[in-house]
Formats: C-alpha cells, sequence, structure tokens
C-alpha cells in the first residue's frame, strides 16, 4: 500500500516531500474489544481481545481499530442492532478518616462530585465497563474504563438506541462503613 506523499514548502521557499503520517500524531484508542462473533463469515484471523475506537451514529454503530491487515473497521446499521447492553463496573469508596473526600461524603454530597476531591487515587475507583451488542450477524463485546458509563448511556439515548439499550448496575462497595472491632481476649486481661 503506498503512503500518501505530499508537498511541503520548506523555509527556503522551495517544495519538498513530506510524509504526513509519520508526522500525525499516533491514535489514542479508548476501547479493546475483547469478543467478537460474525454468525456468516468466519476468519482464522484473530481480531478480538484488540485496541479500538468505538464511534455511535444515528445509521449505525462503528467499530474501528487495526484488528488485522485485512480488517480496520467493523459497521452495524441500525436497524441490525437487537438489543445493546451496558454493564457498570463496581464502585469501590475506600477513603481515610479526615480525607476530602470522606468530609463530603459524611455531609451528605454524592459521591459522583465528592470524587474529585479525593488525595489518593485507590479512594474512588470504578471497574471496567462493558457494552455487549447483539445485531443480526453480530455480537461484539467490548471493554472500557468505568468513570465513560453515564457518557456512554446519555449517546446512546441521544442516537435513538434507547428503546433497545439494556443498562445494568453492578454494587457499590463502600469500605467507609466497615468498622474493625477488637474483640475481648480473655488472657490479655
Amino acid at each position: 500500500m503506498a503512503k500518501p506523499l505530499r508537498f511541503r514548502e520548506n523555509h527556503t521557499g522551495q517544495h519538498r516531500r513530506s510524509n504526513f503520517k509519520k508526522l500525525g500524531k499516533k491514535s489514542k484508542f479508548s476501547y479493546r474489544l475483547i469478543d467478537f462473533e460474525n454468525r456468516f463469515f468466519h476468519t482464522d484471523q484473530l481480531i478480538w481481545n484488540t485496541k479500538c475506537n468505538f464511534h455511535i451514529y444515528q445509521a449505525g454503530l462503528m467499530l474501528s481499530g487495526d484488528f488485522s491487515t485485512a480488517y480496520t473497521a467493523i459497521s452495524i446499521l441500525s436497524k441490525e442492532v437487537e438489543s445493546i447492553t451496558l454493564i457498570r463496573g463496581r464502585e469501590i469508596v475506600d477513603t481515610f478518616y479526615l480525607s476530602p473526600m470522606h468530609l463530603l461524603s459524611k455531609f451528605g454530597v454524592s459521591n459522583h462530585i465528592s470524587r474529585h476531591f479525593r488525595f489518593h487515587p485507590t479512594e474512588y475507583r470504578i471497574s471496567e465497563t462493558r457494552i455487549i451488542i447483539e445485531a443480526h450477524e453480530h455480537r461484539l463485546e467490548l471493554i472500557t474504563g468505568g468513570y465513560r458509563f453515564e457518557k456512554l448511556e446519555r449517546r446512546f439515548k441521544r442516537m435513538g438506541y434507547g428503546h433497545k439499550l439494556k443498562t445494568i448496575r453492578r454494587p457499590s462497595l463502600n469500605l467507609m462503613d466497615y468498622h474493625v472491632e477488637v474483640p475481648d481476649v480473655p488472657f490479655l486481661k
């Protein structure tokens, strides 16, 4: 495959050949395709467990990435989509006494807001979000960061997939509610 060559003008005013693909930044992938099934087309190439980007449009869904030399994109039309399941990861709150997040939580501020005032990244975290898409010919399963759940849910509803969308929220674990008490030991008295 030939690389696109363009002419650029250098500081002396002369044209020189340049490859703009080398000048551009490397694309950053936000999703990982962990399972892919195509009911009518089978291939020996492994395209699952690859990094990719996921785009939601009214006309359909597009998955773009470097799956193999033959595949760079997987597209699904909106009328082919049967169901979309969005699974939110487990929310874990593990603050320490008198941290700003702990104090805000005690005053009744929601974790969604108080998480921005944490000292350490382990005080509040959400495990990965899963997206399962069932279509006539395809079944896709993607994972992404846990903080993308609300944005994905709004985007699916805004693009007209609200009636096909099913959301599952895993239970949250608040470690601030657990207290360790030392039992009385008779031989220490």
